[in-house]
């Protein structure tokens, strides 16, 4: 089998992209991957993971209106669709897959004129304008969230999950996580994890709340991912802070900290809620408030609903004085003295996770696959894209 994979660069559509490739490898070891996508250090990853053939594509995001940015969407774009058809006519794939961003557009369409089937996977609750496109001519469109459905009407929709790293499944090992981490295996212990890049808004505002922490110094302590650009003056509030901590720019062994955590605050990408859900940690979730279309928040909302997490809302003039997340130091203590509703919230995520979706995508596509008759039937011909 030949696969086409293809999405945005980003953690959020790399790392499902990967544990996909990892589950069909597993099944058919002969699989070949070919990824396209938008340019960006991610593209590495699933190399190595699974020794793709990478072919990084010029595309970027489309802006959120008409601007002098929206002549150099529409070259790239086209750049990107150029470059695809010879790949794909050169790969000749059975099937292809996307994971979002304007970066999967480009190897779809092109794949879609060689007669490929083409499936698609929603991340979040509210779909991006790249997966709305894509949809109207997808053979299936897969989605995390079962609120996501309602945006693709044309009825070949199915609710799979979010495909999560094959470690995330395995069995927790608190105090064995919180020895790497050097921390004390009796506090009780806060994960604060702003994605990928880090969230200045969280950092900013539990910084601001160590000193009031630093009362409960003999039951808390924190593990605090800060991101690259705020990593050094997040490191010196706890510095000088009384409290046991563990901070980092970044860190890939994820796990590690969810196993050792007691309690989450994050954004609410669809990868971070994946994790969430998949460990069973309760939440508390602050949307970052400028995502496309309030896709966070919609998020967010589906686990608020299900009672697995707290949504707080940023406030969203930075300046002046106040909070810049109202009633995170309430909610925060409030649940550290409450562990029967942290384990209530623990349990409803745990049920709410989705079983294996890597598993379930993988099922469609060889379901959706086209022989190999029919891959050498159509060299060569093209098939008409819907309007």
């Amino acid at each position: 089998m030949r696969l086409l994979i293809a999405s945005g660069g980003t953690g959020g559509h790399i790392f499902p992209a990967i544990s996909v490739a990892k589950e069909i490898r597993r099944r058919r070891p002969e699989t070949q991957f070919l990824f396209m996508g938008s340019t960006n250090g991610g593209l590495k990853g699933l190399r190595l993971a699974e020794g793709a053939c990478v072919v990084p594509l010029p595309a970027v995001g489309m802006p959120r209106r008409v601007s002098v940015g929206f002549a150099s969407f529409a070259v790239r774009l086209l750049a990107s669709f150029e470059q695809s058809v010879r790949q794909v006519a050169r790969f000749q794939p059975h099937a292809a897959i996307g994971f979002g961003n304007f970066g999967s557009v480009a190897p779809l369409l092109a794949a879609k004129t060689r007669g490929v089937p083409v499936v698609i996977h929603e991340a979040n609750a509210i779909p991006g304008k790249a997966n709305l496109l894509l949809s109207r001519f997808s053979d299936k469109v897969l989605v995390n969230f079962p609120r996501a459905a309602r945006h693709f009407p044309n009825g070949n929709v199915v609710v799979v999950g979010m495909p999560v790293r094959k470690e995330f499944k395995e069995t927790r090992d608190r105090l064995g996580a919180l020895v790497r981490l050097k921390l004390s295996g009796t506090e009780f212990t806060l994960l604060v994890a702003g994605g990928s890049q880090g969230a200045q808004a969280l950092n900013k505002e539990i910084c601001s709340l160590l000193p009031t922490l630093e009362r409960m110094s003999h039951k808390i302590q924190i593990i605090h991912l800060a991101g690259k650009r705020d990593y050094s003056w997040v490191k010196a509030c706890y510095v000088r802070s009384a409290l046991r901590s563990y901070v980092a720019a970044f860190e890939h062994r994820m796990k590690l900290l969810y196993d050792a955590a007691d309690l989450v605050i994050a954004r609410a990408g669809a990868s971070t809620i994946a994790e969430i859900v998949e460990t069973g940690k309760p939440a508390i979730l602050v949307p970052f408030p400028y995502a496309t279309a309030q896709h966070q928040e919609e998020n967010a909302r589906y686990l608020e609903q299900n009672n697995g997490a707290i949504l707080l809302k940023q406030r969203l003039s930075p300046s002046g004085r106040g909070s810049l997340v109202p009633g995170l130091l309430e909610k925060l203590t409030g649940l550290i003295e409450d562990s029967r509703r942290l384990q209530e919230m623990a349990d409803s995520n745990r049920r709410a996770a989705n079983g294996s979706a890597s598993v379930k995508i993988a099922d469609v596509l060889f379901k959706v696959a086209r022989p190999e008759a029919a891959v050498v039937h159509n060299i060569g011909r093209r098939v008409a894209v819907p309007a």
